[in-house]
């Protein structure tokens, strides 16, 4: 049973999903020792460490500004780095499916770990400018709701963020995941985010 009373101090890093399903199968097989914590409607908070490096686990669910609204509230539990792992549309022919994708614009820290983490284990993932859904941008041939306010978020109120995310649809082919294979293909993402997690620890 979770423990949902009172307030439980966040280590300093934390994995931040929108999807509670997602965030239960990261913590079953990525997250060591995991906890739930607690668990209210589809906000979800796992404790644990991956490779020695402790980590909290939180997915905030799908209403809009729910991932910077447990992105501020797990920097008020103390933690310092937060990495969401998410989803994109790519409008790029030369994008397949799956692609791991790094939104421009995070914790430059955090991106260079992230990126050293990918080149150290050989996970391939793209940096790429990634435009709000539903808006143009030049040079973006990625769109997502969720990197722009969670960068806002962060430089607001003093963590730093970094969003990895898979192209789930592509609007140029027509190609899309079924949905109960976004959930299980992030394969290549969820380990690039936790292997970050653990470098310079």
């Amino acid at each position: 049973m979770p423990e949902n009373s009172g307030h439980v101090n966040y280590p300093e890093r934390v994995i931040l999903t929108d999807d509670p399903l997602r965030a239960k199968m990261l913590a079953a097989h990525h997250l060591e020792h995991a906890k739930l914590i607690r668990e209210q409607g589809d906000t979800l908070e796992y404790l644990g460490s991956y490779n020695g490096t402790a980590i909290a686990l939180v997915s905030s669910g799908f209403d809009r500004g729910a991932v910077p609204f447990c992105a501020r509230r797990s920097g008020q539990l103390g933690a310092f780095e937060i990495i969401y792992i998410g989803e994109c549309v790519s409008s790029k022919r030369g994008l397949p499916l799956r692609s791991v994708i790094i939104a421009e614009g995070g914790g430059r820290k955090l991106l260079a770990r992230t990126l050293s983490a990918a080149a150290r284990y050989a996970i391939p993932a793209g940096v790429l400018p990634v435009a709000a859904s539903g808006t143009a941008q030049s040079g973006a041939d990625i769109s997502d709701s969720v990197s722009g306010e969670l960068y806002e978020s962060a430089k607001e109120h003093g963590f730093a963020a970094l969003a990895v995310l898979t192209v789930s649809e592509n609007t140029e082919t027509g190609e899309r995941m079924e949905e109960h294979e976004r959930r299980s293909r992030l394969y290549a993402a969820a380990r690039l985010v936790f292997e970050s997690m653990a470098l310079n620890a």
